[in-house]
């Protein structure tokens, strides 16, 4: 009895032994992982980080939007060599499927639609490529299929997957959408069941993605003045014609219509900004209601002087709104030789602070050349801002400048701010080689999150992706002729656009119901489209 007694307390000695060996453990763990840097995520923040970047596993690696499809080469059913290459001239759709494969069953339970759209199209084809691995897939089984669902398309093979492996792909069925210049235009990497999803994709290959955007940001944002609003009304589906219209917004469709060289747009952009926010000698950062508010943003400054220069080059006409500039900007947008991110016309006091996004230095640069001035204020902000590096490990800029203290700050970097800072160095031709580095791993990782604290740590509740980001991200990667950076960035880009011609706000970039559509999230991934065709 004394016996059983004692082994009894042996066996409860050696569970409370391991039990305080898996603290001991798990704690030690705990203190090296918090002491670099790191921080313990709850369930809640682990599934804020799925988005964007899973949403593009299926799609494949080696060909990318907005860039030419690789002149790949399959087969008839006759063993006739095809390539891509042979359909130039003629808007190519191609969904690579198989018979075995209940998604691709699903796909074709709409294909007839889907061709008399095409159909309709002129100089339009729709065609199948079939995964022929001979094995669980031959080509008898292919077209016995076909035979037994009518299915009209003409069908190619893909003998031995030499397609599948060399652009990568990850998934039947995968459709994609060429343009007549045999450019990528759009695609799905998953089954498509709906027509009206099929038909949006075949007007964004038409039209372009970006025509298509810009439709819905004219006619879902932008009221008769020429104001774009910075919220959609997704209760009503109609512009919030009382909410704010930015100059960021203003400047971003200026420059936007002057890519496109739509001189219409352009000034009917200017004139709302000329009748409604140009009060003071400078533009004002919003308006409600039509009502000028009483602070600039030198951001916006920058960028709607850069497009007036630009627009006057072009076409004439603009040398009035020019010299405005160039006389008031030395009042209101420099201070003690300093350029400032505002002046409070109300309080009369100008900023003491700069953001580096707003270190336009290109448009800085155009300044510089009309005024001494100017040129003070550029070397001021050029030392800023280039050496506003905060580290090795995190080789991005700090968010903005203390002129009282004389120090960076410890601030969090917003994300769509960083990369406007990484824009600008990379149109000078300074963007450091590191910094291109830590965004391709995050990129090709994680993927690219709203914001970060200085240490490099994604915030908390800040896990999510922004569209605007990465179109700003695809615009970098133009910019530094990266084209793997820019395919990348437009697929995550990508997932957030609604693509459904039932939708009135079809071809916007938001949530599936309406929700979540702002100016911002629709004017970058224009300009991302017009980047990747002017960039050529």
């Amino acid at each position: 009895m004394e016996q059983k007694k004692w082994r009894r307390i042996e066996r409860i000695l050696i569970v409370i032994l391991i039990l305080l060996a898996v603290v001991v453990v798990g704690g030690i763990t705990l203190f090296v992982y918090l002491d670099r840097g790191g921080k313990i995520e709850s369930t809640e923040e682990k599934t804020e980080k799925v988005g964007l970047a899973d949403a593009t596993t299926f799609l494949p690696d080696y060909c990318n939007l907005y860039e030419t499809m690789p002149d790949v080469m399959f087969y008839d059913k006759e063993g006739k060599e095809v390539k891509i290459s042979d359909f130039k001239g003629k808007t190519l759709i191609i969904t690579f499927w198989a018979s075995w494969c209940p998604d691709c069953h699903e796909q074709m339970e709409i294909i007839d639609e889907c061709a008399a759209m095409v159909e309709a199209k002129e100089d339009a084809v729709y065609i199948l490529l079939n995964k022929l691995d001979n094995d669980k897939e031959t080509k008898e089984k292919a077209l016995t299929y076909l035979d037994e669902n009518d299915i009209p398309l003409q069908t190619y093979f893909d003998d031995g997957l030499k397609v599948y492996d060399a652009l990568g792909m990850h998934n039947v069925p995968t459709t994609f959408f060429i343009d007549k210049e045999g450019i990528l235009r759009a695609w799905s990497g998953r089954q498509i069941t709906n027509a009206a999803v099929f038909e949006a994709m075949l007007n964004n290959c038409i039209a372009g993605s970006e025509t298509v955007t810009e439709a819905f940001v004219l006619s879902g944002l932008t009221d008769e003045k020429g104001g774009v609003h910075s919220n959609y009304d997704n209760a009503s589906m109609q512009t919030t014609l009382d909410g704010d219209v930015l100059s960021e917004s203003q400047g971003a469709m200026l420059e936007y219509a002057l890519m496109r060289e739509n001189k219409e747009l352009f000034d009917h952009t200017l004139s709302y900004i000329k009748q409604y926010m140009w009060k003071n000698g400078m533009i004002a950062w919003r308006t409600q209601k039509d009502q000028p508010d009483k602070v600039n943003a030198l951001i916006d400054d920058l960028r709607i002087y850069e497009a007036l220069v630009n627009a006057n080059k072009i076409w004439g006409g603009y040398q009035e709104e020019i010299n405005s500039y160039n006389a008031n900007l030395k009042d209101y947008g420099i201070s003690e030789e300093h350029y400032i991110d505002f002046y409070d016309f109300q309080y009369k006091e100008p900023a003491s602070r700069f953001t580096l996004c707003y270190g336009d230095l290109k448009a800085m640069s155009l300044l510089a050349e009309e005024d001494a001035v100017y040129q003070t204020a550029y070397d001021k902000a050029y030392a800023i801002v280039t050496e506003g590096i905060i580290s090795n490990d995190f080789p991005l800029y700090y968010s903005w400048y203390n002129y009282d203290t004389e120090k960076y700050e410890n601030t969090d970097l917003n994300m769509s701010e960083a990369m406007v800072t990484l824009l600008h160095m990379a149109e000078i031709g300074e963007l450091p080689d590191k910094t291109v580095k830590w965004i391709k791993d995050e990129l090709f990782g994680d993927g690219i999150r709203a914001r970060y604290d200085v240490r490099g740590n994604v915030v908390v509740g800040y896990g999510y992706e922004s569209t605007a980001t990465y179109a700003l991200v695809a615009m970098l990667g133009k910019e530094i002729n990266d084209s793997e950076m820019t395919g990348k960035a437009l697929n995550k880009m990508e997932k957030m656009r609604i693509n459904n011609t039932a939708y009135s706000y079809n071809g916007a970039f938001g949530n599936e119901d309406g929700t979540g559509i702002s100016s911002f999230d629709q004017l970058m991934p224009m300009l991302a489209y017009q980047y990747s065709i002017n960039k050529k």
